[in-house]
């Protein structure tokens, strides 16, 4: 991921200012002997960048691809979205409505259907437990992202097969808008 984004700014170092691009093509290159000193830093496990049951990015690379979609979103005076999503499983799983094993099959499935949902350019991560979060970028209107979100909403509210039986997994969709607003509310059940 890191070596994608060296390579994306040192593509657009002809765009900066002539003394700028001595300092942006010394810094890529120190960047690069950082990230290749494995006896400084070594690889992060693959459980810290994707979590293990849904093969999504974990709350970690989340983090990192939030500050990035801020930054390239400032720089580029465009709005992008993040959806959040939330599943209240862990009480249906203590009230014994549903096992611990037909919880993670039904986070599974929902992160396959977000998945299907969005771009292959925009981000899909599980970020807790019960919580997805997408960002949706380079979003021309807003109105792009409310789409989104219907569809995901449609696509949630399909009945989640757990062997002989199907469940409807009970939910909330936050959909906000950056570089500011206020977020917006819906709950699907």
């Amino acid at each position: 991921m890191i070596e994608i984004e060296l390579a994306e700014i040192e593509d657009r170092i002809p765009t900066y200012p002539s003394q700028a691009q001595a300092d942006i093509r010394w810094l890529t290159k120190e960047l690069r002997k950082l990230r290749n000193d494995d006896s400084r830093h070594p690889e992060p496990p693959a459980s810290a960048i994707y979590d293990p049951l849904t093969g999504l990015l974990s709350g970690g690379a989340y983090g990192v691809r939030f500050a990035m979609a801020r930054a390239r979103a400032g720089r580029n005076k465009k709005i992008f979205a993040v959806m959040s999503v939330y599943l209240p499983l862990a009480k249906s799983v203590a009230a014994g409505a549903l096992s611990k094993q037909d919880a993670e099959e039904t986070l599974k499935q929902v992160a396959m259907r977000l998945t299907d949902c969005v771009r292959k350019t925009d981000t899909v991560a599980r970020v807790d437990h019960e919580k997805f979060a997408v960002i949706l970028e380079d979003l021309v209107l807003p109105e792009n992202a409310e789409r989104v979100k219907q569809k995901v909403q449609a696509a949630l509210a399909e009945p989640v097969k757990l062997g002989e039986r199907a469940t409807c997994a009970e939910l909330s969709i936050n959909l906000q808008f950056f570089p500011t607003s206020r977020p917006a509310e819906s709950s699907v059940h």
